[in-house]
Parts: structure tokens; C-alpha cells; sequence
């Protein structure tokens, strides 16, 4: 896998995912720091603070420079809207994401999903792993989209909510490269 890849931006039709990094923190905490936002998350804190996003881009970009993630802030503008990932590169690499409420609906998540996918694809990747705590239709529809189905289901503990929550794990790789000519 060029490493390359991921430590770029990479350009979609009305985007820029840009590697995370320290000047995104402000704006990236005022779109994740909504309840309608982080509930559908697994792993932050809630209530969530600016020091919580300042260590989770210090943890991101140890991970980059060690190759084994890749996070990315989408950007519109210029300005942080949301965050997408694949976490694990090179031997099982899983897809996350999340989108700041206001701009939900209008298919960012989709167009840079299907960027990032497309650019996992051609580095060598032979499948990607997401889910989504059950529930969130919209984030299922995104990834049935781009070709992902629910391949199992299970409790994880989600930390934003302190419990174990009912979560639907989904494979991507077949029907998603065959639609779109990835080999």
C-alpha cells in the first residue's frame, strides 16, 4: 500500500479530506460536540470536550505516522465538517465516519465515503469492515450504497451512552468494486 495515500489530501467533486491535524480541532469539536451527532458513535466520551478532540488528533496522527490509520477531516470551503477513517490499514482496515448535523442529507458522507473507498481499492486493499449501532438508517444507507451489507450482529459497549448497545457489523468489498469497475 503507498503510504503516500494516505498522509495527502485527497480531492471528491465539492470536497477535500485532509489528514486530520491540530488546526482542525476547534472546528471539528463544534461538529462533533451535538448529542445527535456522537449517539451514534462507539467510542467518544460524552459529554465531549476540546481537550478529548485535541487527544484523539494526537492519537490520529501517531497512528498515521505508524501506518496503521488514516483520518481524515472532510473538509467544505476549507472548513471541517465531519471526520472519515479506515483504522486498522493493511490487515483489516474498518471504515468510520460521522458528519456535523447541518450538513447531514446532502450526500458528503456519501461522495467521500465512495472517494476513500475507490482510493483504499486501488492501494491494495481486498475488503473493508464497517457497522453501525442499530438504528441509524441513514448511516446503513450509505454504506448498502457503496455496496456494504450486515454480515452479523452483536452488543458492543458504546462509550458515549455507557452501555452495550445492539450494533450491526457490514462487510464491503465485492458488489462495491464490481458497480464501480475496481478490480
Amino acid at each position: 500500500m503507498n503510504p503516500q495515500t494516505w498522509s495527502s489530501p485527497i480531492t471528491t467533486e465539492r470536497l477535500v479530506l485532509e489528514p486530520v491535524r491540530r488546526e482542525f480541532a476547534p472546528g471539528l469539536f463544534d461538529c462533533i460536540n451535538d448529542w445527535e451527532v456522537i449517539r451514534w458513535l462507539a467510542s467518544p466520551p460524552w459529554p465531549y470536550s476540546l481537550a478529548d478532540m485535541h487527544e484523539w488528533i494526537a492519537r490520529s496522527s501517531a497512528a498515521r505516522e505508524a501506518r496503521r490509520d488514516a483520518d481524515f477531516a472532510v473538509t467544505l470551503n476549507g472548513g471541517p465538517i465531519g471526520v472519515i477513517s479506515l483504522a486498522g490499514l493493511g490487515v483489516g482496515p474498518m471504515l468510520g465516519y460521522w458528519l456535523a448535523r447541518p450538513f447531514w442529507g446532502r450526500g458528503y458522507m456519501s461522495e467521500a465515503a465512495g472517494t476513500l473507498l475507490t482510493h483504499a481499492f486501488a492501494s491494495g486493499q481486498s475488503f473493508i469492515a464497517s457497522g453501525i449501532l442499530e438504528g441509524n438508517a441513514a448511516s446503513l444507507r450509505i454504506q448498502e450504497r457503496l455496496g456494504f451489507r450486515v454480515v452479523n450482529e452483536r452488543y458492543i459497549h458504546a462509550r458515549p451512552h455507557g452501555r452495550s448497545v445492539p450494533h450491526l457489523d457490514t462487510l464491503g468489498r465485492g458488489r462495491w468494486s464490481q458497480a464501480r469497475g475496481v478490480v
